[in-house]
């Protein structure tokens, strides 16, 4: 079974400076979706007035195939290493 990832390494390296962060996703995560969720919240009257006056029926059916895309997306996270890298900079980014 597959989980989506716990923690999130950042590697950043110049010609003057290098350091590197681990960041625990499953602390952000819940933080950054309480957030959301207010954003949302404030949001909503918004887009309920939005959705009334532009709404195509067939947009239902990208909801329900684009949510479970998201989360197999999520979930396919572990393990991928992005590394960057431009003449004397250098970025890495790693999903554990």
């Amino acid at each position: 079974m597959r989980w989506p990832p716990y923690l999130m390494q950042l590697k950043i390296r110049s010609p003057r400076h290098a350091f590197s962060i681990w960041l625990p996703l499953f602390i952000i995560g819940p933080i950054a979706l309480i957030f959301l969720l207010a954003l949302c919240l404030i949001a909503l009257p918004f887009l309920l007035l939005s959705l009334l006056f532009t709404w195509r029926w067939y947009w239902g059916r990208y909801v329900v195939i684009g949510v479970p895309a998201f989360f197999q997306i999520l979930h396919s996270l572990p393990g991928l290493k992005v590394d960057v890298e431009d003449g004397g900079q250098h970025i890495v980014v790693a999903f554990y």
